[in-house]
């Protein structure tokens, strides 16, 4: 499917196909001219983006590794087709035209960073998968590092989707905006009581002072998602357990294992908190029932997470993407349309 903007418009930064499919430039610029929004039916943008794959219109990343994602985090997917598709030239050039996967002239720049959190987390993925499929000594650890960073990546997209529909809308975010004094050194006091007990052991371990981040961004992120949601919830209980184990495995001395046969057993997630220690690594080596409780074979961890990560995530994506397309496609809001360079007309 191939969009022009309508008839009669004075769009010159883009070349309209002739009826006989030959390309006929447009006149130059004039210099004065402002930046002038792509013209479409929100019919038409719908229906062509939804016959969109990540496997043929994709970028070289997407069609090489969509299989990796599409089983349990098919919001992925759904996302791309529906919000960034428009922002790209996909909506501009015909099918399997070079550039089709590049940003459009003039999306704004939040935006498109909206967009490429999202894609992102799916390189992360990506990567992790191939320590999977194709594993190396250092796979495990590489593994939790591309994990952690989903954890990271996820949120800052979350975040950065709560910001830019909160703009849309002209809504203030109290936790950065309505504050008072009183109410911001209220947190400050509930960080001093949590983290500043273990200031001198993580500057002991660490060599730096633990980092200050107020308001927190796990405050921020709570605001967005409704107190009883469930799948938020779950992702966070989820990200708290990867997290400290990539730190373990991956900044702090080499995790302790414990060889099988073939098989090298590792601390369960849940567990990593009583294994700091390589000697308590050696008794549970000798306890058949401390490692039955405690410990996991490596792989088997690695492919638990890798499907529990996908599957947490693809309920998060949904509100992220029902919030844009209301903004864009029924509410048509002047604000996202223009960070769209978008202009929706009656078919």
């Amino acid at each position: 499917m191939f969009f022009s903007s309508e008839p009669g418009s004075k769009r010159r930064n883009d070349s309209i196909p002739a009826a006989s499919g030959t390309i006929v430039p447009l006149a130059a610029p004039d210099p004065s001219d402002g930046p002038l929004p792509f013209k479409t039916t929100v019919r038409k943008l719908q229906n062509a983006a939804a016959e969109l794959h990540l496997g043929n219109d994709g970028d070289d990343y997407e069609k090489g590794y969509w299989p990796v994602i599409t089983q349990y985090f098919p919001n992925y997917e759904c996302f791309w087709r529906r919000l960034v598709v428009p922002m790209t030239k996909r909506i501009e050039i015909p099918m399997n035209s070079l550039g089709r996967h590049e940003r459009r002239d003039h999306i704004a720049d939040d935006l498109w960073r909206v967009s490429y959190l999202s894609y992102s987390v799916f390189l992360h993925l990506a990567y992790a998968s191939d320590h999977l499929s194709l594993p190396l000594k250092s796979s495990f650890s590489d593994f939790y590092t591309h994990l952690g960073s989903v954890c990271d990546l996820a949120e800052d997209f979350i975040l950065a989707v709560h910001l830019l529909v909160s703009e849309c809308r002209n809504q203030p975010v109290p936790v950065l905006q309505g504050l008072s004094k009183e109410e911001y050194l209220e947190i400050a006091t509930q960080w001093y009581a949590k983290e500043y007990p273990k200031a001198y052991e993580h500057y002991l371990k660490k060599g730096k002072s633990k980092p200050l981040h107020l308001p927190p961004r796990e405050m921020l992120l709570e605001k967005y998602f409704a107190p009883e949601d469930e799948n938020w919830k779950a992702y966070t209980k989820l990200s708290g357990q990867i997290r400290p184990y990539r730190n373990k495995v991956v900044h702090d001395v080499a995790m302790g294992t414990v060889l099988v046969g073939k098989f090298q057993l590792v601390p369960k997630k849940e567990r990593i908190h009583d294994y700091g220690a390589m000697r308590s690594v050696k008794e549970a080596a000798k306890d058949t029932k401390r490692l039955k409780r405690d410990f996991i074979v490596r792989e088997e961890q690695m492919r638990i997470d890798m499907c529990s990560m996908q599957t947490l995530l693809n309920p998060l994506w949904q509100k992220p993407c029902a919030d844009l397309c209301a903004l864009l496609f029924e509410e048509r809001n002047p604000a996202l349309l223009q960070k769209y360079n978008l202009e929706f007309v009656e078919a």
